[in-house]
């Protein structure tokens, strides 16, 4: 499997598809597989580009703290990789705070955003409820990744998809149990979103942003997708009724149709001017 070397760091990544090229970016404690509702879909008509973040996965966790530029540069770096100048581009959560700061510090590579269950960061960050957070943080020591699984299962999921979809959780979870992030990684990508804060130049974002979260999102208040949508010129906020966190898995053929569409609007507008 590929990977590319770049500032102190081996970056794990995978291609799908073929066309326009999109970049996904995982969020925290995450890897590429993440995204596995919404890989197959987006490569029927994109070159989908997805990455495990440093710290995460099959990519190597160098001694922190990370920023959220080195991570950004991480990303730049995995297109250079590929070819690729410009690229749509789509970060959940502390996968969203990354592709921000893409869009701010490399705006050159980045054509169209989607940022999922995300926020601006720094003091206009609407944070959880105290036992939220608490729940979240005691499952990344909990070694079996069944129960860390089932610990945090409502956060992520609607009560009623969780019911539903209880064993295939925790049926992927257990799969992934050797690219669980150690915790010299989530050291390092925690200081990386403790330190995330864009509100103040959310405005000199030019690349046409689509903001989606899930509207019950327990982890990331739904606050927070208001707050981007309204910095962002021209953004549009895009709310999934009952969803929580991973409301990109629960709402993926909604979502997925939703990026496609927007994805293929900068096609049809190039087509278009010429």
């Amino acid at each position: 499997m590929p990977h590319i070397s770049t500032n102190g760091a081996e970056i794990y990544y995978e291609t799908h598809g073929s066309g326009e090229p999109v970049l996904l970016h995982p969020g925290f404690g995450s890897n590429a597989n993440v995204y596995w509702a919404n890989i197959a879909a987006l490569a029927e008509r994109f070159h989908v580009i997805v990455l495990d973040p440093r710290g995460s996965g099959r990519s190597s966790a160098p001694e922190g703290p990370y920023t959220m530029s080195m991570l950004a540069a991480d990303a730049a770096a995995v297109l250079d990789a590929n070819g690729v100048e410009a690229a749509h581009v789509f970060g959940t959560s502390f996968g969203g705070m990354v592709a921000q700061h893409l869009a701010l510090e490399h705006p050159g590579r980045v054509r169209r955003m989607v940022l999922g269950c995300t926020t601006p960061g720094g003091t206009h960050h609407v944070t959880p409820a105290p036992e939220t957070v608490a729940r979240f943080i005691a499952a990344g020591s909990i070694e079996d990744p069944a129960e860390a699984t089932r610990s945090t299962m409502t956060i992520h999921y609607s009560d009623a998809y969780a019911a539903a979809h209880a064993d295939e959780i925790v049926g992927r979870a257990l799969a992934q149990r050797d690219l669980r992030p150690g915790p010299v990684g989530r050291a390092g990508q925690s200081a990386a979103a403790q330190n995330h804060d864009t509100y103040d130049r959310l405005p000199r974002i030019a690349a046409p942003t689509l903001v989606a979260h899930g509207e019950e999102d327990p982890l990331l208040p739904v606050a927070n997708a208001r707050t981007l949508a309204e910095r962002i010129p021209g953004a549009r906020l895009l709310l999934y009724p009952g969803a929580r966190h991973v409301f990109f898995v629960e709402c993926a053929a909604a979502l997925n149709a939703e990026m496609t569409s927007f994805f293929n609007a900068a096609e049809a507008g190039a087509a278009a001017a010429s």
